[in-house]
């Protein structure tokens, strides 16, 4: 059976008609949803949530229905996308953050935050047309983002667990980002990343409650190798056997165990 369509971020940028600017401005301030598939990628059915919100996007970004239509050409391409035309100096991503006296990583965050505009040469460098005002607005770049990169999912969970002193993993941050309770200040190769301000801030008892379902659930389930083990048999025919008496897996991918010895019948 075909699995259900998902989405990387390039793909849900273009279906949702944003541009990529727009889209990760969007995702930074929580109102793309974190993707729901390996930390990645977005689940069809997580995606349709999205359109119909494009307004309300629209409005956060500061613009109106046409801040969220579909993407214009970039200006200054020619029919087959090559070179844009430049005259004078040109920064890759590195050479302005050295030039601004920046961090590396703060030049990307500042375009995902919309505070640096995106490259205009190949989609990688900026012509220094473009980039002649940021000098004087170094410290409002460095104050929107911040002076540290932040944590992805895995640092994060190591963050909270050394903060909380209780067993935090990877997956306890993914469901508080899920039930809207951690957002993601930016990305990093597709991955969002949680501010230290947000891993600081966020109640210790909503970590803690995570965290104590997680272990409730694991005391109460099986993964498919103990599911198999419990009733005797190979996992193949475990697996098998329970995706023809309708039997799912749950989070983290385990089988309640009542289910699971309801398949003895």
């Amino acid at each position: 059976m075909a699995s259900e369509r998902d989405f990387g971020p390039n793909q849900l940028t273009q279906w949702l008609g944003l541009e990529p600017r727009q889209f990760r401005r969007a995702q930074a301030r929580g109102l793309i949803p974190p993707p729901d598939i390996d930390d990645e990628r977005w689940s069809l059915t997580l995606a349709k949530t999205v359109p119909d919100r494009l307004e309300e996007i629209a409005a956060a970004l500061g613009g109106g229905q046409s801040a969220v239509s579909a993407p214009a050409p970039r200006a200054g391409r020619t029919s087959a996308g090559s070179r844009n035309a430049v005259n004078g100096r040109v920064f890759g991503p590195i050479q302005l953050a050295k030039w601004l006296g920046l961090e590396n990583w703060q030049v990307p965050r500042g375009v995902q935050l919309g505070v640096i505009p995106p490259p205009d040469v190949d989609d990688k460098r900026w012509a220094e047309a473009s980039v002649t005002t940021l000098p004087e607005r170094v410290e409002e770049i460095r104050s929107a983002v911040g002076d540290h990169p932040g944590h992805g999912s895995i640092k994060a969970a190591e963050y909270l667990a050394e903060r909380t002193k209780k067993d935090v993993e990877r997956v306890d941050v993914q469901t508080l980002a899920a039930q809207g309770l951690l957002h993601p200040v930016a990305e990093f190769k597709g991955h969002p990343m949680y501010s230290l301000e947000s891993l600081d801030t966020l109640p210790e008892e909503q970590i803690a409650a995570v965290v104590r379902r997680r272990h409730a659930w694991i005391e109460t389930s099986l993964t498919p190798q103990e599911a198999a083990t419990l009733l005797g048999w190979p996992v193949g025919k475990f697996e098998v056997t329970a995706e023809r008496r309708g039997l799912t897996a749950g989070p983290l991918g385990r089988f309640p165990r009542a289910d699971v010895e309801g398949l003895r019948t």
